[in-house]
């Protein structure tokens, strides 16, 4: 009777206990705590217990099913005795659980127990369909592989916006998509870490009805922009997104793309405002199928400049992406869109190294040249452009082309086509040739809207691309500048034994004016000055020989144009000291009068070339022959003034004398 009646006391015990114990912290099935700097998160488990025959309360802390610590704590008072433990998981591939027991003098009561919860990393997805990206979702054409299940979904259930719960990146009612769920497996993949997406994207929704936000109540979620950041709010990750991928504007670009730029100003002071600094992403838009025919250009102009306009965004294209129909991608495009934005996360989050050329390439300059009959166009730094020519596509059946397209015909200047012939690239700088010259102000790549029945009612190619693939933005009323003109006249004159002093016309459109340098011989320059553009002379005193030979080169530059390379020039330093003593060397008479002989003699050398040069680095005389230890060259019309010879040897090396002439 006495066992009958302690059982009967703990299943007693066991019912009443959830009305006895209070919680105010408590975690949640297949919850994930974003990490912190150190790679992990803190779980507080906190409360009140009301009964007072309960004196103790325990966690359990498990890993993988595995207990890893115990914690306990004993339970003081009468009535609401206050309880708080907290543990820390890890950023890995592992689930944690928790058994919360309570105890009184004699029995152990299992309170609750929650499991399945990681840590790891928070991004948020929004705009239209191809943020939502369903295409094979429901088909399982992304399957279901075994490392799901370290990667998390927070989601309403059905249409009931007051039911959110936890789920697993496959399940929910708002599925984290096909993009989303390709990210989350390349992250794990790489970097062992649990992931996070919320995808509140909805299809055919302009920004207006996206951003649209409760100034009140900004989480009310009866609308697009509440709904998504009420899900964040309940999970407890609002404050600590890593990324915001923002795909969207199609909308627009088809029907009104007027003010979307302060549309989405609108939309990026309210991330900021509810997301804290989380980095946001921006897909550029691709070319639809029916557009408004200026407008959807300049849309996707402002998203490739989003990330000079705002802080802490970024930007990739999406032209050329694979399955595109016009509008829409198919499971291979998502999946391709989903590893090119992963390179950038894993850049900017994660350490990764993998860093040349991940982003799209993006215009910095273009400008004609002097005959303005081409175009240069300068792409970021480290580039390494293509050039694809065409895009052709055949009838295997009987050989006939079936469409062709020339990645030339898809400039246009001032809006105009026709006036590209050619194009190559160059690492960063990709050149137009054009028919003639022109004096178009503005450049568009990649038409508005594109339409080709009953070839393709899509734009599928040519693009211009970096040598990893990656497709350089579109562009639109981006400036074509004049060259800067180009320095013929650049002049050199030794002034002491360690400067020479440079000179120029002044350049006034340029803005930054390089000088290189070469040793010796004229290859191989370095940049030795940068000046500004009020200057026209410089004097180089840092160099290494006064016995050496000096060749100069100038460059200029200005935020949208920049010169050829100047003329070379060479330059020596006035030598006014002892000459070298060795080899014994005699150059005699000297000084000598214009008309005389000059003999040169050695006991040690031989001699094959004899150039005479002024200060200037001019040759005024010269001697090739065969090898001989005496030379006698005659130097009529020379006017007075010191000389340099320099006397080449059958060794290869030159041998320097100064010469004067009275």
């Amino acid at each position: 009777m006495k066992r009958l009646y302690c059982t009967l006391l703990l299943i007693l015990y066991y019912f009443s206990v959830s009305g006895q114990v209070n919680y105010t912290e408590l975690p949640r099935n297949l919850q994930l705590y974003p990490r912190d700097a150190q790679n992990q998160a803190k779980i507080v488990v906190s409360g009140t217990v009301t009964w007072s025959d309960f004196k103790r309360i325990g966690v359990k802390v498990l890993r993988e099913g595995v207990v890893t610590d115990i914690l306990s704590q004993t339970l003081v008072g009468e009535s609401d005795r206050p309880f708080s433990f907290s543990t820390t998981i890890k950023a890995e591939r592992a689930e944690y659980g928790i058994e919360v027991y309570l105890y009184t003098d004699t029995d152990t009561v299992l309170s609750v127990t929650r499991s399945r919860l990681v840590c790891g990393d928070v991004f948020i997805i929004h705009g239209q369909s191809n943020a939502q990206a369903r295409v094979g979702i429901d088909e399982g054409d992304y399957g279901f592989e075994p490392q799901d299940r370290f990667m998390r979904n927070c989601s309403y259930t059905g249409d009931d916006v007051q039911n959110i719960n936890w789920f697993q990146l496959t399940q929910g009612d708002n599925s984290v998509g096909g993009f989303g769920i390709t990210l989350q497996r390349l992250i794990l993949a790489n970097y062992n870490i649990p992931t996070l997406i919320i995808n509140g994207a909805e299809g055919g929704k302009p920004i207006t009805e996206l951003a649209a936000r409760d100034p009140v109540n900004p989480a009310n979620p009866y609308f697009y922009y509440g709904k998504l950041l009420r899900r964040a709010q309940w999970a407890g990750v609002a404050r600590q997104v890593k990324g915001f991928i923002w795909k969207q504007g199609e909308a627009e670009a088809g029907t009104d793309p007027a003010g979307y730029d302060k549309k989405f100003a609108t939309l990026y002071d309210q991330i900021r405002e509810d997301y804290g600094n989380a980095r946001i992403y921006i897909s550029q838009i691709n070319i639809l199928m029916s557009a408004q025919r200026s407008g959807a250009a300049a849309l996707r102009d402002f998203q490739r400049r989003t990330k000079y306009l705002f802080k802490n965004v970024e930007a990739i294209a999406t032209v050329g992406t694979r399955t595109y129909d016009g509008t829409h991608y198919g499971v291979d495009g998502h999946k391709q869109m989903a590893f090119e934005q992963f390179r950038q996360i894993a850049r900017d989050f994660y350490g990764s190294t993998d860093t040349m050329q991940i982003n799209s390439p993006d215009i910095k300059q273009a400008f004609y040249n002097a005959r303005k009959d081409s175009i240069t166009l300068v792409f970021d730094p480290g580039m390494d452009m293509v050039w694809k020519a065409d895009s052709i596509t055949y009838d295997f059946s009987n050989g006939k082309i079936i469409k062709e397209r020339y990645q030339k015909d898809y400039f246009y200047l001032d809006e105009q086509p026709g006036w590209i012939v050619a194009g190559n690239a160059q690492q960063n700088r990709v050149k137009l040739a054009l028919k003639g010259p022109a004096t178009a102000r503005f450049l568009r790549y990649l038409p508005s809207v594109f339409s080709d029945p009953p070839t393709s009612d899509f734009y599928d190619g040519p693009t211009l691309r970096n040598k990893r693939g990656i497709r350089a933005f579109s562009f639109d009323g981006f400036p074509v500048a004049d060259a800067i003109p180009t320095v013929s006249t650049l002049a050199a004159k030794p002034i002491s034994e360690k400067e020479i002093q440079l000179s120029w016309p002044a350049l006034p459109t340029a803005q930054v004016q390089i000088i290189e340098r070469a040793d010796g011989t004229p290859v191989n320059f370095r940049q030795i000055a940068s000046l500004t553009a009020r200057e026209a002379s410089f004097t180089d005193t840092n160099l290494p020989d006064p016995f050496g030979i000096y060749y100069y080169r100038m460059r200029a530059f200005s935020a949208v144009s920049e010169s050829q390379y100047s003329n070379v020039v060479m330059g020596r330093p006035l030598v006014l000291g002892i000459e070298p003593v060795a080899p014994l060397v005699q150059v005699y008479p000297n000084p000598l009068a214009t008309g005389q002989q000059l003999h040169i003699e050695s006991d040690q050398v031989q001699f094959t070339r004899i150039d005479l040069r002024d200060l200037t680095g001019r040759l005024v005389k010269s001697w090739t022959g065969p090898a001989r230890k005496t030379v006698s060259i005659a130097l009529d019309g020379l006017a007075t003034g010191l000389y340099v010879a320099d006397l080449g040897t059958t060794q290869g090396h030159t041998v320097q004398r100064k010469l004067i002439v009275r």
